[in-house]
């Protein structure tokens, strides 16, 4: 029986993130590729002496990796370590990253880092861009079988001198049709929540995706690179039988939909937390949910007065929301496309007045209602017993420093706001953005002229932007979790609810940790 190893890279969890995701993107290929009756092992781990070992010693016939932008030069390592000890070996690459390149030069943006991948000295045999449950299993036989593969359907290669490339695969058009993804052979363990008071002890946040693309385009992101428009659906009833599956084998703390657009259909998640009640999975297994909502999903709900929903999925065990803020610089939130978001939260006639502003009077009102807007979502939630954590980005093209601790200022200041993740905006191939990036003359580069790889990380920045963004990022998180509205409302809360204080000893440990002798933080924790 042919042999499959499956890799993801292994790199550490950001700053503001605090916990390590399960590979969902192999995972759910290993679980295609077992129901088809071929051997795979998943290694969910960082280039290493040990997972070359590893590797060897499970001795595949093909290897394929996934990657996002920030775990490629990773990849790049572990895929020419296994060269050198086969030569003849073949490696696929796919996931968010390849995808990306691919589509940039589909697009036209560039073509240099889809060359990258295919070229003479390349370690990758092939790339599978977009969605590969179809893709890879064909090219699977066809390298069994000695055929001849064809650049079609989401496979390039790199032949007689030049590049085949391929549109991005077709995509799965029924999820049911989908086997559960495969957790044998995962370190469960390590996918814990590192914010907690004891180092290691966290919360097992275990994560699960059903839905595929997003409503929205913004510009920064890679979803509607890999997934096309329309978002597609793992049927309700299956959703919730994954969901028990994995509560009754694993018994995490915690279930996070990674879904980018949860709410996308209002049917499917009002049948997903009905099957949730009925099961009672929440109280049975003492688990909670997270997922991500926007702030017009929070702001349509208001407006038609089904907070009695929030109280719903509340009691059915969902406990946080993160909530794409992203900025607050007037000029960011043109450039990746929020306007188009921010408008349908405007009245009939606060849009008629909007379009007869001038350019400079249309960014403050844009700001001051997405500002409104957005504290209003964080009060919906907070009022029906669920936790927001906004995600605001920082350093964009073109944003100074100044602008950036503008903008900062009003999401620190927004109210009953206890967690934050704070990336650094990193430019991702295929974008709306990556264009703008490419030709900007920002982008890191080796002592060689190469797009250097290991800068695109979102807690230490791509970007030459002439101050010190990983800094600035540091310096800001830390005044969030210290300013007097956050202490404010921390003393608040904890008059309110004596057992939040749990989680606020998990965030400031967690945060001394990683800040090591702040004053600012070690005063938080006198608090506490």
């Amino acid at each position: 029986m042919w042999k499959i190893a499956l890799v993801q890279p292994l790199i550490r969890a950001g700053k503001s993130l605090g916990i390590m995701k399960a590979p969902e993107s192999i995972m759910i290929l290993a679980g295609l590729l077992e129901s088809l009756g071929y051997t795979v092992r998943k290694f969910h781990a960082p280039a290493s002496p040990e997972l070359q070992a590893e590797l060897e010693t499970f001795n595949p016939n093909f290897v394929g990796i996934s990657t996002m932008t920030a775990n490629f030069p990773e990849a790049q390592k572990i895929a020419h370590a296994l060269k050198n000890w086969r030569t003849g070996i073949p490696i696929i690459i796919g996931g968010w990253h390849a995808s990306g390149c691919v589509q940039a030069h589909i697009s036209r943006q560039e073509s240099e880092t889809v060359s990258e991948l295919l070229n003479p000295n390349s370690p990758f045999d092939y790339v599978v861009a977009g969605e590969g449950e179809e893709a890879l299993p064909y090219l699977l036989r066809c390298l069994e079988n000695s055929n001849m593969v064809q650049a079609d359907n989401g496979i390039s290669y790199y032949k007689d001198g030049q590049m085949r490339i391929s549109q991005l695969a077709s995509r799965v058009k029924d999820l049911g049709h989908l086997p559960w993804p495969s957790w044998s052979g995962l370190d469960i363990d390590s996918y814990r929540d590192q914010r907690s008071v004891d180092e290691g002890q966290g919360s097992l946040d275990l994560s699960v995706h059903f839905n595929r693309s997003c409503r929205f385009r913004c510009g920064f992101c890679s979803t509607p690179v890999v997934y096309g428009q329309g978002v597609r659906t793992v049927p309700a009833r299956q959703a919730v039988e994954y969901i028990e599956h994995i509560l009754d084998r694993f018994r995490p703390q915690v279930i996070t939909f990674t879904d980018e657009d949860f709410f996308a259909q209002p049917r499917w998640v009002e049948e997903v937390v009905s099957l949730l009640e009925q099961k009672d999975l929440a109280g049975k297994f003492k688990a909670s949910f997270d997922t991500f909502a926007s702030i017009n999903d929070l702001y349509r709900l208001e407006e038609r007065g089904q907070g009695g929903f929030l109280d719903r999925m509340k009691a059915a065990g969902f406990g946080g929301f993160t909530i794409g803020i992203e900025s607050f610089n007037a000029d960011v939130l043109f450039s990746y496309n929020k306007e188009l978001m921010i408008l349908p939260t405007m009245s009939i006639e606060d849009r008629r007045i909007y379009g007869k502003l001038s350019d400079d009077q249309k960014k403050k009102t844009l700001v001051m209602h997405y500002r409104r807007r957005a504290q209003e979502a964080i009060n919906f939630a907070m009022e029906h017993g669920i936790d927001v954590v906004g995600d605001y980005m920082l350093g964009n093209i073109g944003e100074s420093e100044a602008d950036v601790r503008t903008g900062f200022e009003i999401f620190t200041n927004l109210e009953n706001l206890f967690s934050a993740y704070i990336p650094i905006f990193t430019p991702f191939p295929g974008t709306k953005l990556w264009a703008d990036a490419y030709s900007s003359g920002l982008l890191p580069r080796d002592s060689k002229g190469n797009i250097d790889w290991t800068r695109f990380d979102a807690s230490a920045g791509a970007l030459n932007l002439g101050y010190d963004i990983e800094a600035l990022r540091n310096e800001l998180e830390i005044q969030f979790y210290t300013s007097s509205r956050y202490c404010r409302d921390m003393l608040k809360k904890l008059e309110q609810n004596p057992t939040s204080k749990a989680k606020f000893l998990g965030r400031f440990n967690y945060m001394n940790r990683e800040f090591p002798d702040n004053p600012r933080v070690q005063k938080m924790l006198d608090l506490l």
